[in-house]
């Protein structure tokens, strides 16, 4: 018995200590740079923020949610990479955005969501480091990944953690239109979902956001 709950103490200082690598690996990845940002509000469940401009690289891509995020962002991530003409490795930021192609994009980097249709066509985004311009990003050895100036603007956003799917995407989507109603506040466009960290991090330590753009008055 004693045997027992040796080996069984042993087993959870292991499973402690991997769960402190894992944490303190989720850390120092998702520490990356994001467009820059001004909170001008903080409400009960949304804030607001005023972000300066910046610009995204995007592609568009056709399938579900799971299927064209993650090739969207296979893409976009050769091209910062080193997939560009100068083969210049470009800094990564934070989130990767995703909407419905057929509209503009409203919000900033890592990824979006759209319509729950599979043949859906959405547009994935990186937001580009802010030291960039259009005349100096490089240009893409895939023609299909198109750069676009997001002008600085008011934006109403909803945090949340853990893993996200279409249907908990669509449905913090609706939470946040709904408080915005109850204040009066005026939507400009769709709401969008933004995530911060790369796949392997520690679900309780994933950063995600949903952004909508909105009229502000002070």
């Amino acid at each position: 018995m004693r045997k027992k709950s040796y080996s069984m103490k042993v087993i959870l200082i292991i499973l402690f200590s991997v769960l402190l690598i894992w944490m303190a690996i989720s850390f120092f990845t998702s520490r990356v740079s994001e467009p820059t940002y001004k909170r001008i509000r903080q409400t009960d469940g949304f804030e607001i923020r005023k972000y300066d401009s910046y610009i995204l690289a995007k592609v568009n891509v056709k399938g579900n949610y799971k299927e064209a995020t993650n090739e969207g962002f296979r893409i976009l991530a050769g091209y910062i990479f080193g997939g560009n003409q100068r083969k210049l490795s470009i800094k990564m930021t934070a989130p990767v955005v995703e909407s419905n192609a057929s509209e503009k994009i409203a919000m900033t980097a890592p990824v979006l969501e759209t319509n729950s249709s599979s043949t859906e066509m959405r547009t994935i985004a990186f937001v580009m480091p802010q030291q960039y311009n259009l005349n100096s990003l490089p240009i893409p050895n895939n023609n299909n990944i198109k750069f676009e100036e997001v002008p600085a603007r008011y934006v109403a956003v909803l945090s949340y953690s853990w893993y996200t799917n279409e249907a908990r995407v669509n449905k913090k989507k609706e939470q946040l239109l709904e408080m915005l109603k109850k204040q009066n506040i005026e939507v400009l466009g769709l709401p969008l979902n933004a995530r911060y960290n790369p796949p392997w991090t520690v679900p309780f330590m994933i950063r995600n956001e949903i952004l909508v753009d909105i009229m502000y008055v002070s």
